[in-house]
């Protein structure tokens, strides 16, 4: 039997960079996909956790299916010049520069818990699209020296989001997520409170695609 496929809409496609919002407080994962601990799974949404190697926080993973179109997907990360509405720690967000369709620089400010102060990060992301499995892939690191130090402790981090069709009407999400926050932050403090907020904002970006 021949399958169907359902190749990315034109407009989706320049859509996708702006999905560097999904990350705005997260990290790249190693580069093998192994050693995930299952932590929460609650209204089809998944949590992972996982240590890395040299550091004392958790890289953290939340995935979804969603019954919904890749351009309600899309839409609800916002252009990039203001925080997204699912994303509930994020205090600004500014597109710094445009290099290319499918690269841009992001300065972000994080709206931290106490005891914890803000922080700031400037990423570099580069939106990598896949027709042949109808996947689109959001690469973000660091990037130093982009825009000057701020009021605020810089964080280092790297993402990585991911979005696939599964059907005409079924959208796979995923993203991985691992920060350093800096100065003094406790990796006990902030483990649990980036597992905990990373869940709320797939749940929150899951109920807006669903729209």
């Amino acid at each position: 039997m021949m399958r169907q496929t359902y190749p990315l809409p034109a407009a989706s496609l320049r859509c996708v960079a702006a999905l560097i919002l999904l990350l705005l407080c997260q990290a790249a994962a190693a580069s093998t996909d192994a050693g995930w601990t299952l932590a929460r799974e609650d209204s089809g949404i998944a949590l992972f956790t996982r240590e890395v190697p040299g550091s004392p926080y958790l890289e953290v993973k939340a995935t979804a299916v969603v019954d919904t179109s890749i351009d309600k997907v899309t839409a609800a990360f916002g252009d990039g010049n203001r925080c997204a509405a699912w994303r509930r720690m994020c205090k600004s967000s500014q597109v710094l520069k445009v290099a290319s369709r499918h690269e841009r620089f992001v300065h972000m400010v994080l709206d931290l818990p106490w005891p914890m102060s803000d922080r700031d990060l400037v990423v570099r992301a580069v939106t990598e699209i896949d027709e042949a499995s109808r996947s689109a892939t959001v690469h973000m690191a660091p990037a130093p020296g982009v825009y000057p130090l701020q009021d605020y402790i810089r964080a280092q981090s790297h993402a990585q989001f991911n979005m696939q069709v599964l059907n005409e009407g079924q959208v796979a999400l995923s993203y991985r997520v691992h920060i350093d926050l800096g100065g003094d932050a406790s990796p006990g403090l902030v483990n649990p409170r980036l597992a905990s907020s990373t869940f709320e904002d797939m749940a929150r970006l899951v109920a807006m695609a669903r729209g």
